[in-house]
């Protein structure tokens, strides 16, 4: 039982946080004037570039392939958000909603890409690697096909809770202790961090 609710929870922080990506692809492609197609594209590999680079990454078939919910989840945001003009929402990212959203949706990728890495057994970087590419390689790539240096490359503290959650979730495993109540745990942590470090501004140092 305790597995089941496990799996319908991080299904669920996933659905939420593809929703909250695509809407990211959704608005940075209006604000760059693209047309409907382009807009769509952006939007789709925002919410889904990270996973397939993590399958590429691990030779598995990326879902995209398997099931046709990842196009219909990006269809319906971007028609939900033409209809409802988001768009023209000043500040929309910075609202509260969108950067909870955006939080479940960071942490769920990034426990999805460690405990992918823990299957495949590869070694720690490895893991921390994938659970990065999985929680942000959508928007790496949303700001490279608009040519913008990605965000996470010098925004706030983003990338690092991926990395953090990551660490965690090797150790874990490293003694035994991976299961369904320490995996939600470590999302309950990792989201907190996020919403914690986005409130208090917290930023990676700089060298001038």
């Amino acid at each position: 039982m305790q597995s089941i609710y496990y799996i319908q929870t991080l299904y669920i922080a996933s659905f939420v946080g593809s929703v909250a990506f695509a809407l990211s692809g959704f608005l940075v492609g209006t604000r760059k004037h693209l047309d409907v197609m382009g807009i769509f594209i952006l939007a789709f590999l925002t919410a889904n570039g990270g996973g397939v680079v993590r399958d590429l990454l691990v030779g598995r078939a990326p879902s995209m392939l398997i099931s046709t919910e990842p196009f219909w989840l990006t269809a319906g945001v971007v028609c939900l958000a033409t209809i409802f003009k988001l768009q023209r929402l000043a500040g929309l990212e910075r609202r509260w909603i969108f950067v909870v959203c955006d939080g479940v949706g960071l942490v769920a990728f990034g426990v999805t890409g460690a405990l992918i890495g823990l299957e495949e057994q590869v070694h720690f970087f490895g893991v921390l690697t994938l659970s990065l590419l999985t929680a942000t390689g959508g928007g790496i790539i949303r700001d490279l096909l608009v040519n913008e240096v990605p965000e996470v490359l010098h925004g706030d503290f983003y990338g690092s809770i991926a990395l953090l959650l990551g660490a965690a979730l090797y150790v874990l495993n490293m003694f035994g202790w991976i299961n369904p109540g320490s995996i939600l745990s470590v999302f309950a942590g990792a989201f907190a961090m996020r919403i914690f470090a986005y409130k208090q501004k917290w930023r990676l140092p700089k060298i001038k």
